[in-house]
């Protein structure tokens, strides 16, 4: 594996606009896991060769494929999946810049992009940007914390209104897709609350468990949420994201 990430570091780190390379902690997982992958964020300036240049790169990549923003390749490099996702410097300081009040809001979805920069282990940097970046990241204003928090929690009212509309309206399919979305903004609001980053979905459950502060009976509410179970039927599942969200409201950082 580490012969694998030296090989496209070497590659990719001759490009004049990149400024570092951060291996994602994921890639520790079992080969044999399903959302096994080696992981790249490579941060630049400019502009970076097109799909059909970097695919030449890769000669010898297996099933290479991008994203239609050019922003995002994934191949098969000596039996091992490889992803490298792509981000403009300029764009993730706009967003770092404006962490002190609620613009971030329209520009991030959530605090997925700064647990990348802050986690991941800098394989390769051509400068101090990345080690600035993250030093802003470790010494944010309270306030940072004050907006997204109270954004998480109308985010948790609003899906929880979902959820009461379609279990009156008894439609399954509008249910469960509320239900979805009220269990990602509880999470996202309990990582809030706890003043930490959000990793991606696959982490969620193994994070949780690492938080400090969580409502009381909790884990009880969250199981029988995410059970399917004929004696726990929409409005049932209703009544308990009402408790947990008022137990959530309650909670201080």
């Amino acid at each position: 594996m580490s012969q694998n990430v030296a090989y496209i570091i070497g590659k990719v780190s001759t490009w004049s606009g990149v400024r570092a390379i951060v291996l994602q902690y994921f890639v520790e997982k079992d080969i044999y896991d399903p959302n096994f992958s080696i992981t790249l964020d490579v941060y630049y300036d400019g502009v970076i060769p097109d799909s059909g240049e970097r695919s030449g790169l890769f000669s010898d990549a297996q099933f290479f494929e991008t994203s239609h923003l050019n922003d995002k390749d994934r191949f098969i490099l000596k039996e091992m999946p490889i992803r490298i996702s792509y981000k403009e410097c300029g764009q993730v300081d706009e967003v770092i810049s404006a962490l002190s009040g609620d613009k971030w809001l329209s520009m991030e979805r959530g605090t997925y992009l700064f647990y990348r920069i802050a986690t991941g282990t800098v394989e390769w940097s051509r400068d101090e940007w990345i080690k600035e970046a993250r030093a802003k990241l470790d010494n944010l204003p309270d306030s940072f914390w004050d907006f997204w928090i109270d954004s998480c929690r109308h985010r948790v009212d609003h899906f929880l209104g979902d959820m009461r509309a379609s279990a009156i309206k008894d439609d399954a399919l509008y249910f469960h897709l509320s239900l979805g979305d009220f269990l990602r903004a509880v999470v996202k609001l309990l990582f809030a609350v706890n003043h930490v980053f959000e990793p991606g979905p696959r982490d969620y459950t193994a994070s949780l468990a690492l938080l400090e502060i969580i409502p009381e009976g909790f884990e009880a509410s969250w199981k029988s949420l995410l059970r399917e179970d004929a004696e726990l039927p929409p409005e049932r599942k209703r009544e308990l994201a009402e408790l947990l969200t008022r137990s959530l409201l309650e909670l201080n950082p």
